[in-house]
């Protein structure tokens, strides 16, 4: 492997911190292993919601190391989950959340309401519009603005 490579490798590292560390910023975060597992969660609940083409344009917008959290344990032929409502939405973002144990806890009500609105701030606003497109106007609400 080259330096090149290390180096890549390295800043690709990085950018997942940065990122975590900037989702731990926001309450009701209070570490960094709460926002990791959370993440983790949404995003599995948010990419198992989707097309498989929709869920791999959202993917391509996260950073490598997210992108590879993001896909882990996907399985394409058994999408797009059926969620319909926002109490199946936190319901299944728990059921993946269990098996994770962190310091203390936190609502994960408040908590998936925070990966989301950080989600936005981070995908591009395009993206955002075809992922909530693809969701019933329910979910879209969950986000703070409905796709147009």
């Amino acid at each position: 492997m080259s330096h090149t490579n290390v180096s890549h490798l390295s800043h690709a590292c990085q950018q997942a911190q940065e990122w975590i560390k900037a989702l731990a910023a926001h309450p009701p975060f209070e570490v960094e292993d709460q926002a990791y597992s959370y993440a983790r969660a949404v995003l599995h609940t948010l990419r198992d919601r989707l097309t498989v083409e929709e869920a791999v344009h959202f993917g391509s917008q996260l950073p490598l190391l997210i992108r590879g959290m993001y896909y882990d344990g996907w399985k394409p032929s058994r999408v797009p989950d059926k969620i319909k409502s926002v109490s199946d939405f936190y319901a299944r973002v728990e059921e993946s959340f269990r098996g994770f144990v962190i310091a203390s806890a936190v609502d994960p009500m408040e908590a998936t309401d925070a990966v989301l609105r950080f989600l936005e701030e981070r995908i591009d606003a395009g993206e955002m519009r075809h992922v909530k497109g693809q969701l019933p106007r329910e979910l879209q609400r969950m986000f703070g603005q409905e796709a147009a």
